[in-house]
């Protein structure tokens, strides 16, 4: 997040050159406040720079190509500079900071030969800056930089350069930090997917079907909503395997994976169950609106074209009044309504020679015997 302050006092008093050592307590204590996050922490280190040189605009800013970009700033209220505002990199001061590669600091830029002449100064009429390059991995990143409209009263010295270097150092390293943090935490969401996916179809696995089916069924009950638990099985499959290889079959797999996806609504749910069982969640469904969706998907899967030919399968079903469960219930709920609609899966089987075969369990759940 970008942040800007408008600060209607001006730091008219610049400390002196050498007190360095209050400088280097703030910034610790700023490093060490990582709970309140960087753009607060941003804005704490401009604070302490603007007591520092007694200046009265502070910036962070982001370079990229020919565009200056303020992300974090400190101005007056008569200055009309605010976080998110973008300018003409050439025609900053911040230009020449990067082109000399080091800090630059100027004193009274209306009496030096050439830079009384510079856009910034004819714009903003900024009499004194002191700004340093802001350096990720090498690169540029931007600039730290204080600034004022009257000049300022005494010369720059080593000891301000240096300040300068500390402030811009600390926020390389949070930069880095920051960077790192966010591609670590991408890094464990990605592992985290990874581990509830199969790696095979790409859909939830049984592991992340469980956590999605407690939340579903949780919602549902609070909403006193219904679903409809089904399972969709491929037929003679170990057939499929043995005749054409393994490759055949985790085909078949990956296809019906897709068919039976671009066969639901949004927010219905698919996970592979196991082997080369698939499981739906349809929430908000009645057991027969569900066998319509069901045959639709028995019928989109018997039309997959492959190498091989073509394959089959067969569904069965279960309701679950979620109206009457208990927060306590749900996980024998899933167990059960998981075990009665294999119950109508086996019942789908049963017929010979059918291409798609359906059967609904009309045990509702919860039942009393659970």
């Amino acid at each position: 997040m970008n942040e800007s302050t408008n600060d209607d006092t001006a730091n008219s008093k610049p400390a002196p050159a050498q007190d360095s050592d209050s400088l280097i307590r703030s910034i610790y204590t700023i490093t060490s406040d990582h709970g309140q996050g960087f753009a607060h922490q941003m804005q704490a280190l401009i604070s302490t720079g603007l007591t520092r040189f007694g200046l009265d605009i502070g910036i962070l800013s982001r370079i990229e190509n020919d565009s200056y970009t303020v992300e974090h700033c400190i101005v007056p209220g008569q200055i009309k500079i605010a976080a998110g505002d973008t300018f003409d990199f050439e025609k900053t001061y911040c230009h020449i900071t990067c082109a000399n590669n080091s800090t630059l600091a100027m004193e009274h830029v209306g009496t030096h030969d050439e830079y009384a002449t510079h856009p910034a100064y004819a714009a903003l009429g900024l009499e004194s800056y002191i700004g340093i390059p802001v350096r990720m991995h090498g690169e540029i990143y931007g600039t730290l930089n204080f600034s004022s409209p009257t000049a300022y009263p005494r010369k720059f010295e080593a000891a301000d350069l240096d300040a300068m270097l500390l402030m811009a150092t600390w926020v390389e390293t949070e930069l880095v930090r920051r960077e790192q943090e966010a591609q670590l935490k991408k890094l464990n969401e990605k592992l985290e997917n990874e581990v509830l996916l199969d790696s095979l179809t790409q859909v939830p696995n049984r592991r992340g079907m469980q956590a999605h089916l407690r939340r579903e069924l949780s919602r549902l009950m609070r909403s006193g909503g219904r679903a409809t638990l089904a399972l969709i099985d491929l037929d003679h499959f170990k057939s499929l395997n043995d005749t054409h290889g393994h490759q055949a079959g985790d085909l078949a797999l990956v296809e019906t994976a897709k068919t039976i996806g671009n066969s639901i609504r949004g927010y219905d749910y698919l996970a592979r169950y196991g082997g080369e069982e698939f499981l739906l969640l349809l929430p908000d469904t009645s057991l027969k609106l569900s066998g319509i969706v069901c045959n639709r998907i028995l019928q989109n899967i018997a039309e997959q074209q492959f190498p091989h030919g073509s394959v089959t399968a067969s569904a069965g079903s279960c309701q679950i009044e979620c109206s009457e469960l208990e927060s306590n219930d749900i996980d024998a709920t899933i167990e059960q309504a998981i075990a009665w609609a294999d119950e109508a899966l086996y019942a789908a089987k049963m017929p010979v020679a059918t291409v798609t075969s359906f059967t609904g369990n009309t045990r509702p759940l919860p039942s009393s015997s659970l």
